[in-house]
């Protein structure tokens, strides 16, 4: 009874020394160094194993953060990149198809004796490529068979059939086509037809040439408006070479056509021309030299051949 009497009063005593002491640090005039610096070394390693865990989740999370900026930053440029890079192609596009336009406005200014419709080429035929194309504009844009098609580099060819918004034109490189041209030389003037080849589609014929006629390679030929389809003065191409036909009296031309058949995208349909009909011209005899600024008739497609 007296050993439980000596530990409540030690008990006692304790708790007052705590309490005391608790007190008299919270009033600030007492430092107990020792207890401090014990108490900071113990926890020291338990702080500094915290704020490593700590900055380790700030770490992740700024990192993850990080990631996701960097992820939506990237999907945006993917997208701006793309637009702009469909944005230049759409320019590009603008730009070549105004070149376009402008040359043949150009063209449309510098032939005021025509009357000029423009259409597009809507349509090729894979099995006549060389031969057929169809342009977006008919019979209600007042397109009629016959009509002469052109662009500002030359002679495209002519309307073969009409329908009420579209179009189909035989082009000088087909076979069927008959073309009638002359030299544009002045000391030449000698005259032909221009039709396709079937050997080189890419390389029109300028046929029914007397053996002895005045072309030479270079030579510019132009339509020479017999024929009552395509006006006079047309650019048709530029002579490649001269063959003579074997065993006959005649040679031919090969032409390098003016316009580049490949390329063709927009064309000028001639709806009306004020040009006069040519004069009737002297016939000349095959194998005779042609005189400067003499004809040679127009054949028939064939003849001669």
């Amino acid at each position: 009874m007296r050993f439980i009497h000596k530990k409540a009063v030690i008990l006692i005593v304790a708790v007052l020394t705590v309490f005391l002491l608790a007190t008299t640090i919270a009033q600030g005039k007492y430092r107990f160094v020792f207890m401090e610096h014990v108490v900071t070394t113990l926890l020291t390693p338990v702080e500094y194993v915290l704020g490593k865990i700590g900055y380790g989740i700030r770490h992740a999370g700024s990192f993850t953060s990080d990631i996701m900026t960097v992820y939506r930053d990237n999907q945006a440029l993917q997208a701006e990149i793309a637009e702009l890079r469909q944005n230049n192609v759409n320019t590009t596009e603008i730009l070549a198809e105004n070149a376009r336009l402008r040359a043949m406005l150009d063209y449309k200014k510098g032939a005021p004796q025509f009357d000029f419709v423009t259409a597009q080429v809507i349509a090729r035929d894979p099995g006549t490529w060389t031969s057929i194309i169809m342009i977006n504009r008919g019979a209600s844009d007042g397109i009629a068979k016959d009509m002469t098609v052109v662009t500002a580099q030359g002679l495209v060819g002519n309307v073969i059939s009409v329908y009420n918004n579209s179009a189909k034109v035989q082009l000088i490189l087909d076979p069927r086509s008959a073309v009638g041209c002359l030299v544009q030389r002045p000391e030449s003037r000698v005259a032909g037809i221009v039709e396709g080849s079937s050997a080189n589609q890419q390389t029109p014929h300028m046929v029914n040439i007397a053996r002895d006629a005045d072309i030479i390679k270079g030579d510019k030929i132009i339509t020479s408006g017999f024929g009552g389809i395509f006006p006079k003065g047309l650019l048709v191409g530029e002579v490649l070479d001269i063959v003579n036909d074997e065993g006959g009296l005649l040679k031919y031309a090969v032409l390098k056509p003016a316009v580049d058949f490949d390329r063709l995208e927009e064309v000028l349909v001639i709806v009306r021309s004020r040009e006069p009909l040519p004069e009737a011209v002297t016939p000349a005899v095959p194998g005779k030299a042609m005189q400067p600024g003499q004809q040679q008739p127009i054949q028939p497609k064939g003849a001669g051949r």
